[in-house]
């Protein structure tokens, strides 16, 4: 087809689909006249029937308007006082729905403005296709035509005197094809000069939001949806994705302009979206890693300074309140909008935090993410909402870092710290010493300002240790190392100096509290860098005591949190040994190790007595740490010193079967006489006992020497048959005695069948020898111990049953007895000869005789 024809077809196309626009804007406003004069007239019918007793008044009431007269809609009111923000209400709750409902109701309009917007972007690609005009004309024409289409939505607004949804699609169709136009200038055609070309898109960013207020926040959505999609509709493989980045902090920024005056959660958050938007598409390109940091720092130094045009970050404009929603919880505007720039800082933030991760370390590190640190401290300043997140960018970049030198194996079961190439470890130090002087400055800078904060002082404090470790872990890694050990000893000195100076003037002192608590970790990180891993652990805890001492004095219960994490560390740490950490067996590292950490847990809960919260924590962790200690030093002797050994011997369940037990026994007992922890070592009796019972089974039933290959001694009874067998039953005995009332009966059936099975291995072990294995044949003289001795059990058992009253004692007996009965009658019988056999039956014929003579006196009594 000619370029005439092609022309011609353009043209009605155009002229055809503005007078169809006009059509329909006439038609809607002669519709709406038309309900209007019908509204009048029903009034005034109205106002014939029933008329008032008085005249009607000449003048005109306030609240009632002209009826040929539109009411301007809400959306369009704009504040004309000196502070927007003063009369501001918040975004109402029911705002969604109210969204929802327009999406359905005008999808039409929103289908066509879309339309229109893609029409204008095609235009221009077209256009290039086919060669049809030269770069120059183009891009002149693209212009033209979102010029015009603006002007045609704002001459349609002043016709029919108000605005209208599809004003709004217009003007937005206008905009996203005016930005199509300059973008192609710049990336296809080099034109315009880069600065010239961002300068014009903030220009059409600034127009298309600021024809929102007049237009509604249709225009808001089409405007701020088109400007952040535009570069990839008009794209030109470039890869020029700085540009685009740039131009992403244009558009955000002229949004957050909008939202001073008009104040919609879904802008708010749309922003946020495009914002970390085009960051997500920037990480699968290099070119971006120059300027990936210093553009989220910038975007949120414009969530937070443009909305209320602070923008040195002092916190200005934040003492007006707005009008709450009818029936709604009352909340200021300060409120609502420091809530969504904790929000949308704390994104932004995780953003950082996977960038650095992403990228690692490199030449000009501090310039790249130093700066979005420096926005959130002075952000925080005046912003008591924001005050967690200097300490969130702190332990985001610290995990960052340490997350980015760990390496893994193929199977992903074990990593390495692998630590800083030598080239980067001297650069890195510099890199972590600044940062710690950029986060300690803030910090006392705001303490200076606003006074003294737990907080801020921390943060002053703390954060020098805090890259001091980082720094020890990534250039020397995890071995030992006595410089560093030193140099942080040296630190933690100073600290405690300070400390002490301070308390001299002042016990309360905040500052000196947070100095002894920098002294503490100090010390920590220097055991750690220095001391082996048997050792580590009870440097760590003997801090506990220091810090109880310190609450105690302070009268500080929130020190009670650092106890609590301190606490954690230690007893995840020796809980979880044999899967954290390896140990020598020729130290004796168990006692000292476990032991002194139980002491000093132990001497810390004696510390907080005033404190009963506290101190269960503490005794909580106490006895864990005796259990510990007990089962350690127990496969110490048993493995030779190896104490974690892949093994559980039926010596090793038979000591803890007894030993939890009994412990279990001693802290039942110290709760009857406990004010404070009664629940606590009930609690901690319980499962113990569940422990000792789950040894118990496992001696019963894997490591029965009747099946398996178990040595227990040659020396009658006194064997290890004795010990796992034998003493349990003097448990279960203890238990029912001196225990809770609902463990009698379980305890005492325990008692029973232990007995019993006990009785049984000791038979077996002294017709063979020493051998107990169920593989060596049986003689007569067995059998017969076997009848004779439970049949005595079965006797006593029905005699005391029955004498003390105690019925499910005495149908053990009977069940037993009914045992031994069968047992001769079908065992014995076929097995037994000779004088084995009369005696056996002799035997049993006797014992019923002497048991019922016996039964019925002991009933008659």
């Amino acid at each position: 087809m000619e370029f005439g024809g092609i022309l011609v077809i353009f043209l009605v196309l155009v002229i055809g689909a503005v007078l169809g626009w006009v059509t329909f804007f006439r038609v809607g406003e002669l519709r709406g006249q038309v309900t209007r004069l019908e509204e009048d007239l029903a009034r005034l019918k109205q106002q014939v029937d029933q008329p008032a007793p008085q005249a009607l008044s000449t003048e005109t009431p306030a609240d009632v308007s002209t009826p040929l007269e539109a009411a301007p809609p809400a959306w369009a009111r704009r504040n004309t006082s000196a502070e927007p923000e003063a009369t501001e209400p918040p975004a109402p709750s029911g705002e969604p729905a109210r969204w929802l409902s327009m999406l359905i109701d005008n999808w039409m309009i929103w289908l066509g403005g879309i339309s229109v917007a893609l029409a204008g972007v095609f235009l221009v690609r077209y256009s290039i296709e086919i060669g049809l005009l030269g770069p120059r004309a183009r891009i002149a024409a693209a212009i033209l035509t979102g010029l015009a289409l603006h002007g045609a939505a704002e001459w349609f607004r002043r016709r029919t005197g108000g605005s209208d949804p599809v004003f709004a699609a217009l003007a937005g169709g206008a905009s996203i094809t005016l930005y199509a136009a300059l973008l192609a200038a710049l990336h296809l055609y080099h034109l315009i000069d880069p600065r010239w070309v961002f300068l014009l898109l903030a220009l059409v960013s600034l127009m298309t939001m600021a024809l929102s207020l007049v237009h509604g926040p249709v225009l808001a959505i089409i405007g701020l949806i088109g400007a952040y999609v535009v570069p990839i509709l008009v794209s030109t493989d470039s890869g020029n994705i700085v540009a685009a980045m740039i131009y992403s902090l244009i558009i955000s920024g002229a949004a957050l302009v909008l939202l001073r005056f008009v104040f919609r959660y879904w802008l708010w958050w749309g922003i946020l979206a495009g914002g970390l938007g085009w960051w997500l598409l920037s990480l699968g390109m290099s070119q971006a890693d120059t300027f990936r940091g210093l553009y989220l720092a910038l975007f949120a130094w414009g969530m937070v300074a443009v909305p209320g045009f602070d923008w040195f970050l002092r916190g200005r404009n934040l003492s007006t309140a707005g009008k709450p929603e009818p029936g709604a919880r009352p909340i200021t505007l300060p409120e609502y909008r420091l809530q969504l720039n904790q929000a949308g800082l704390f994104l932004v933030i995780l953003a950082w935090g996977f960038s650095i991760y992403r990228q690692g370390f490199s030449t000009g590190a501090l310039g790249l993410w130093a700066p979005l640190v420096v926005v959130v401290c002075l952000a925080a300043r005046q912003r008591d909402s924001l005050a967690p997140l200097p300490w969130l960018t702190l332990g985001v970049q610290w995990l960052a870092w340490f997350v980015a030198a760990i390496s893994f194996d193929g199977s992903f079961e074990r990593f390495t710290l692998s630590g800083l190439p030598l080239a980067d470890q001297p650069q890195f130090l510099t890199f972590a010493v600044f940062m710690a002087l950029i986060y300690s400055g803030l910090a006392l800078l705001h303490v200076r300002e606003r006074g003294f904060s737990h907080g801020w002082m921390s943060l002053a404090l703390l954060s020098p240790l805090a890259w001091l470790a980082l720094a020890y872990l990534l250039v020397n890694g995890l071995s030992q190392s006595v410089p560093w050990s030193v140099l942080t000893m040296v630190a933690g000195l100073l600290y405690g100096t300070a400390a002490a100076i301070l308390l001299q003037r002042h016990r309360q002192d905040g500052t000196a509290l947070w100095f002894t608590l920098g002294a503490h970790i100090a010390y920590s990180l220097a055991v750690t860098m220095y001391f082996r891993e048997a050792s580590l652990s009870v440097a760590l805890s003997a801090q506990l005591l220091s810090l109880s001492w310190l609450m105690k004095r302070h009268r500080l219960p929130w020190l009670g949190n650092l106890i609590k994490v301190l606490l954690a560390v230690v007893v995840t740490r020796l809980t979880f040994n044999p899967w954290l950490l390896g140990y020598p067996p020729d130290v004796h590292w168990s006692l000292w190790t476990y032991g002194g950490a139980t002491l000093f847990c132990a001497l810390a809960a004696m510390q907080s007595r005033s404190n009963p919260t506290m101190q269960k924590w503490l005794e909580a962790a106490a006895l864990h740490l005796l259990v510990l200690t007990l089962g350690a030093e127990v496969r110490y002797w048993l493995y030779d010193g190896v104490i974690f050994a892949h093994r559980y011997s039926l010596t090793e369940a038979a000591i803890n079967t007894s030993l939890w037990a009994g412990m279990a026994l001693t802290y039942y007992r110290r709760s009857m006489v406990s004010e404070n922890l009664e629940a606590l070592y009930r609690l901690c009796s319980r499962i113990l006992l569940v422990l000792s019972l789950g040894s118990y089974v496992i001696a019963v039933l894997v490591h029965n020497p009747w099946w398996s290959d178990e040595a227990i001694g040659t020396t009658p009874v006194y064997n290890l048959l004795l010990l796992a067998y034998g003493l349990p039953v003097i448990m279960a005995l203890l238990i029912a005695r001196y225990h809770e009332l609902p463990l009698r009966r379980p305890a005492l059936g325990i008692a029973g069948l232990g007995t019993l099975l006990f009785v049984t291995l000791e038979i077996r072990h002294l017709w063979q020898d020493g051998k107990v294995s169920l593989g060596y044949l049986t003689s007569d003289g067995e059998l017969y111990t076997y009848s004779i001795a439970w049949l005595l059990m079965a006797i006593a058992a029905i005699l005391a049953g029955t004498s003390w009253r105690v019925r499910d004692l005495y149908k053990a007996g009977i069940a037993l007895l009914a045992v031994v009965i069968a047992k001769i009658f079908i065992v014995d019988m076929s097995d037994l000869a000779g004088l084995l056999r009369v005696a056996s039956f002799m035997g049993l014929g006797l014992s019923l005789l002497g048991l019922a003579w016996l039964h019925r006196r002991i009933q008659h009594r």
